[in-house]
């Protein structure tokens, strides 16, 4: 099993709306909800990929009942404490004009000091049974302080692999618990190391870890073992929403260190469920056979950059 651990899930909304006029009424055209959260588009990622996955998250009210019942419709196995209030709703706007994929994004319930201690429990009862863990996204508002860190000390402890997509100072202290693999963007590197360079990034990464992803939008993929690095760049006609791209490259790098694939391959298949993401119009969803259709066409490249 892959445990997904998202701490803030949430319900993802798109709402598409002719043109905004600030200051005014605006009228919605459609909407549609998905679940949502950086770790549940992760897991569903995992679990259209073929693998078996649960989530660990807080859960509040009627639409925190909605995102498990999604999940569970799906296979995806969902645990953690269920709080007062609501979990939160993301808003994704669609408009024609520049107000078109804004995001508005909610901050979901408060986690008491017993809540995260019942999570924190949770956590090592479910990460005893996992193949590998990953740790994806925002913390929802908290009385006590709540961090990745020391959830993945737990899991190195019992010898579990772990990898994480966050940033900030969530990312600065999980790196001295040296996880297996990290993922970050361009912009959350430039925040933590003050560059963007992705071949400087993921050697500040890997100092810290086994993997490293750099992800550099349009740019592709730059994935590091601390020896090569890899590019891969999966292209797409037509995008329609980027929205959970990398979290869907991020379950595509779960299944290539399950798979036990090599570098190249871990990249490619990353780096095209990325871009699978982009072809439909579910939010931070994607689908095997347009990953199937996409791996051909995928440019990769072994830079060598760090050997004579």
């Amino acid at each position: 099993m892959i445990l997904c651990v998202c701490p803030n899930p949430s319900v993802d909304k798109y709402v598409w709306v002719k043109n905004f006029t600030m200051g005014k009424v605006n009228r919605t055209i459609r909407e549609k909800s998905f679940p949502g959260g950086k770790g549940i588009h992760v897991a569903m990622g995992v679990k259209e990929l073929g693998l078996e996955v649960a989530v660990l998250g807080f859960w509040a009210g009627s639409t925190g009942k909605w995102v498990k019942e999604a999940c569970e419709s799906m296979d995806i196995r969902c645990y953690g404490p269920e709080l007062s209030g609501e979990t939160r709703t993301c808003l994704t706007f669609k408009a024609e004009d520049d107000f078109n994929d804004t995001e508005l994004l909610g901050t979901g319930p408060v986690v008491g000091k017993d809540d995260l201690a019942k999570f924190i429990e949770q956590h090592n009862q479910l990460a005893a049974q996992s193949e590998i863990i990953s740790y994806s996204g925002s913390w929802p508002p908290s009385d006590a302080k709540a961090s990745y860190a020391s959830l993945v000390s737990s899991a190195r402890e019992m010898g579990k692999p772990t990898i994480v997509d966050c940033s900030g100072s969530q990312l600065t202290d999980v790196l001295k618990e040296k996880p297996f693999a990290v993922h970050i963007n361009q912009s959350e590197g430039q925040e933590v190391f003050n560059t963007e360079d992705p071949f400087e990034l993921t050697e500040k990464i890997t100092a810290h870890c086994d993997m490293s992803a750099v992800t550099c939008g349009a740019e592709g993929l730059y994935l590091s073992d601390g020896d090569d690095v890899v590019h891969a760049l999966s292209k797409v006609d037509k995008v329609i929403s980027t929205v959970g791209c990398g979290d869907s490259l991020m379950a595509g790098l779960i299944a290539g260190a399950i798979r036990q694939l090599d570098l190249m391959d871990t990249a490619r298949l990353a780096a095209v469920c990325g871009a699978a993401n982009c072809v439909r119009e579910e939010l931070g969803m994607f689908y095997l056979k347009d990953v199937d259709m996409l791996q051909e066409s995928c440019e990769i490249k072994n830079l060598n950059v760090n050997k004579p």
